[in-house]
């Protein structure tokens, strides 16, 4: 029994491993460039509907993954200029290093610093996302304080050229 377990845990492993190769090696194959189909940003909040906002550009551009775990981001001028508000100028349109495992892609921006994406795969499209949950102060119609709790989120669709 115990041989049995350690067999399962042994292929569990590989088979792990083995997705995270398959996808970085599609990361970079056929000339590596996957043309970015949206961005999503969006503001969440299920206690205060009245705070719900999203933001929707298409034709974003294209991320470019070498084999030597470098890249680049081109972004089209509207993305650009949205982003500018967001990133650090750093981030935008300027060549990275990445890492990637299963679920996580990690874009490193030389002495910058990077961004840590959740990653949904499959062969010839992926969705780099981000969240976080935000709480800020406002004030209701009666002038009392209110907290607003929302959820913030980043999202590129992409897809291999």
């Amino acid at each position: 029994m115990k041989k049995l377990l350690f067999i399962l845990l042994i292929a569990l492993v590989a088979t792990g491993c083995k997705k995270e190769k398959k996808i970085e090696r599609n990361l970079w194959k056929q000339g590596g460039e996957w043309e970015i189909k949206s961005f999503e940003e969006s503001y969440t909040s299920a206690s205060n509907p009245e705070y719900n906002d999203s933001y929707v550009i298409n034709n974003g551009g294209t991320i470019q993954f070498e084999k030597d775990g470098t890249g680049n981001t081109n972004y089209s001028s509207e993305l650009a200029i949205y982003l500018e508000g967001l990133l650090y100028e750093e981030y935008i349109n300027k060549e990275f290093t990445y890492h990637n495992s299963e679920g996580s892609i990690y874009l490193i921006y030389a002495d910058y610093g990077g961004i840590a994406y959740n990653l949904e795969w499959e062969k010839d499209k992926m969705v780099m996302s981000f969240s976080e949950n935000q709480e800020f102060q406002d004030y209701d119609e009666n002038g009392n304080q209110i907290i607003i709790k929302t959820t913030y989120s980043i999202k590129f669709i992409c897809e291999k050229k």
